[in-house]
């Protein structure tokens, strides 16, 4: 199978000092704690949660970005269900967030590189949603507009990196089956 040159990169960063910092303190947490790591991680469910989750934050931005062109295009209406949308997807953020955390704590080898750059594309596209929807309060719409847009280009790498993930490695995929085997 050939694999993405973004993907080859991603694998060869020289990040796992750095991804241990964050990874160790994870499992150790969920090891200690395996009530919440079942409640997260999506065991009662029968499904890996956060694959379920993610789509949630994803469809709000992705229709605040709809909304913003239609507002661009001249629907007045437009602007406030954009802004409603995003504010809705950073909301639905969290419990994808926590679920995310959550799968981290199981990933080993290349793929653990990949989580954290998949985390770090999460993180930074977070911050910027964010700064859009403030740039919006105040009355900037325009700079809303375009720091959503690079914000939704950055989440589109972490959702690719998310994809791969589950594709490429196989991470989620069976430990669900697994775990009801304790």
């Amino acid at each position: 199978m050939r694999v993405p040159w973004l993907l080859r990169v991603v694998e060869r960063l020289q990040l796992d000092e750095i991804v241990e910092v964050f990874h160790a303190p994870v499992r150790g947490f969920f090891t200690r704690h395996p009530r919440i790591r079942r409640a997260l991680d999506g065991t009662w469910l029968g499904h890996p949660l956060h694959a379920a989750l993610v789509s949630v934050p994803i469809g709000a931005f992705t229709t605040g970005l709809v909304l913003d062109v239609a507002t661009l295009l001249g629907c007045t209406w437009a602007a406030r269900g954009a802004d409603l949308a995003f504010l809705f997807g950073l909301v639905a953020l969290v419990p994808s967030v926590l679920t995310g955390i959550t799968d981290f704590g199981y990933i080993e080898g290349k793929a653990r590189r990949v989580t954290f750059v998949h985390a770090l594309s999460a993180a930074a596209s977070t911050m910027l949603l964010v700064g859009s929807v403030i740039l919006r309060a105040m009355g900037l719409r325009g700079a809303g507009i375009a720091v959503s847009l690079l914000g939704f280009l950055i989440l589109g790498v972490g959702a690719w990196l998310g994809g791969e993930l589950s594709y490429h490695y196989g991470a989620g995929v069976g430990r669900i089956s697994e775990d009801r085997r304790e």
